[in-house]
Parts: structure tokens; C-alpha cells; sequence
């Protein structure tokens, strides 16, 4: 007797226990589905929203940009390292409003410092690095988004021109370009540094130029390092290059966006300037007087 209500207790903690097995599983179903639904339900409206946000961004910037020269130079799909003159704040607003890409912006921690610019850079991805000692794991982090196919937004002066004058570059977006065979975009801002200096809080009513340069490599085709490579020993790899010809490279293509912004070279900058001014300059003497040898041998 006593067997059979034992058997008969545990028949039903089975079927209670089955019961309950069931009901687990379809409550851990329903909430795995209903979890889902809003996790995707939140991605789709947080796209909705950053779409809204852009185009209402943009419509407020526009005030003050005057023209957008080049804006097809912008690669529609693939990576790019696009390298700006740095003259103001509302650097990162104009571009992060006139590119539809999504640009990982470089910068600073400083930055935060800036409610508004804090809210900004969260409609783009910043990944923040020390500009004196930017270590490993930032480069492996930006290769990562080179990998992906994504805009690289770096301004080699490091920091804002208190002046409106250009500082000399770090030549970090050199490396990264020869690294990964990324082709660089030169980008002029012009204007900027009028609508809000350093020592201001609220923009002028004024407008800015952006010009945007067709892209390039960094190769011994490339004409304005022909001289560059020129001085190396042949058979010498691209990526052997020192520290202070990456340095020139960099300074050149500098050059070239300060030319087109109009902007003139900051007082500590020139020394270097002048320095790299005369090795190219004994390089081109140099290059002649090989050409003369050959032809006259």
C-alpha cells in the first residue's frame, strides 16, 4: 500500500515537473522573441532617428557653408583617410553635416569638454587618442576601421590653430596610409577660424569653403614624392621609410591644403619647412645631374 502511494507521488512530481519544463520553455521562447523584436524594433528607430538628426543638422549648418567644391571626390563605399586643416570647432560640424558616409572622427578627450560637441560626435563614431603618444592599440583600432571599409577623419596638426595659422603636422596619417594602402583625401577648411576662434563660445554669422582634393597613394608614382624616393637606395620597401621622410611627406601634403585654404605657415613651423624646402631641392639637383651623366655616357 504504502508502495503505491509512493509511486503515485512521484508519477505526479514528474508530470508537474514535464508541466513545468514545458511552461519554461515557452516562456524563455516568448521573452528570447520579444527581446528580439525590441532590439530590433530600437535599432530601426534609432536609424530612423540618426537620418532625422542628420538631415535637420545639416539643414541648420548650411547657414553658414558658402560652397562645397569636390564633394564627389568622397568615396561612396571603400575606406579613406581624409586629413583637414584644424582652424575651429566647427570643423567636425560642417563635416560631420556635409558627409552622408559614416566618418570616424579622430580626436582628443578635450573635446568632450564641449556639451555641444559631445552630443555631435555621438551621431559619428570618435576614437579618441593621445596626440603625443597615440600607442598600438589606437592604430590597431583605426585599422580595424580601414578593414571595414570606413572614413578616417585626422587633422595631423593636432590640435586647433590658435591663430588661424597652420602648425606643423605629426606625420601619423603618413604610416597609416603606407600600413594599410589607404589612399588619403586632402581636405581645406576655409572660414572657419572667422565663424568661431578658439577664444569664442558663440559662432558668427559668417560662411565657410570646403575643398575637397582628389585622392592618392603614397607610391614613387605619386609626383610630389618622386624626389622622396629618389634619395633611397633601390630595392628599398616603402614601408622602410624614416621618420623624417614620412615627416616631408606629410608637411607637402599639408602644404597643399594650406595653399588652398589660404592660410600661412605658424612661426615655428617655417624652420622645418625651410629644412625640407632644401632637400628637395639638392634632390631635384641631384636627379638632373644623374640625367645628364646618363644621357652624355
Amino acid at each position: 500500500m504504502k508502495q503505491r502511494q509512493i509511486n503515485k507521488v512521484k508519477r505526479k512530481a514528474y508530470k508537474v515537473k514535464v508541466w513545468y519544463r514545458f511552461i519554461r520553455k515557452i516562456v524563455n521562447t516568448y521573452r528570447s522573441s520579444t527581446l528580439y523584436i525590441i532590439k530590433v524594433r530600437y535599432r530601426f528607430f534609432r536609424r530612423i532617428r540618426f537620418k532625422i538628426t542628420r538631415i535637420a543638422v545639416f539643414l541648420f549648418f548650411k547657414f553658414w557653408i558658402k560652397e562645397i567644391r569636390g564633394l564627389e571626390n568622397i568615396p561612396l563605399t571603400g575606406p579613406a583617410i581624409l586629413v583637414s586643416n584644424h582652424l575651429s570647432y566647427y570643423d567636425f560640424l560642417i563635416f560631420g553635416s556635409i558627409l552622408s558616409n559614416y566618418i570616424v572622427f579622430v580626436a582628443t578627450k578635450k573635446i568632450e569638454q564641449t556639451f555641444f560637441i559631445r552630443w555631435f560626435t555621438k551621431l559619428h563614431h570618435v576614437a579618441y587618442v593621445d596626440k603625443d603618444y597615440p600607442g598600438q592599440s589606437f592604430f590597431r583600432n583605426i585599422i580595424r576601421h580601414l578593414e571595414r571599409g570606413r572614413l578616417i577623419l585626422i587633422y595631423p596638426e593636432g590640435t586647433r590653430s590658435r591663430t588661424g595659422k597652420m602648425l606643423s603636422p605629426k606625420h601619423g596619417f603618413v604610416k597609416l596610409a603606407i600600413k594599410t594602402n589607404t589612399p588619403i583625401i586632402p581636405i581645406a577648411m576655409k572660414g572657419t577660424y572667422e565663424i568661431l576662434p578658439p577664444s569664442k563660445h558663440m559662432p558668427r554669422l559668417k560662411r565657410c569653403s570646403v575643398i575637397i582634393c582628389k585622392k592618392f597613394y603614397i607610391s614613387p608614382e605619386q609626383a610630389m614624392f618622386k624626389d622622396i624616393f629618389f634619395r633611397k637606395r633601390k630595392g628599398d620597401k616603402l614601408s622602410n621609410l624614416s621618420d623624417e621622410e614620412m615627416s616631408e611627406m606629410a608637411f607637402r601634403i599639408m602644404d597643399k591644403i594650406r595653399l588652398l585654404a589660404e592660410e600661412k605657415w605658424d612661426e615655428n613651423a617655417l624652420e622645418e619647412i625651410q629644412k625640407f624646402k632644401l632637400a628637395k631641392q639638392q634632390a631635384e639637383n641631384s636627379f638632373i645631374k644623374n640625367k645628364y651623366i646618363k644621357i652624355h655616357n
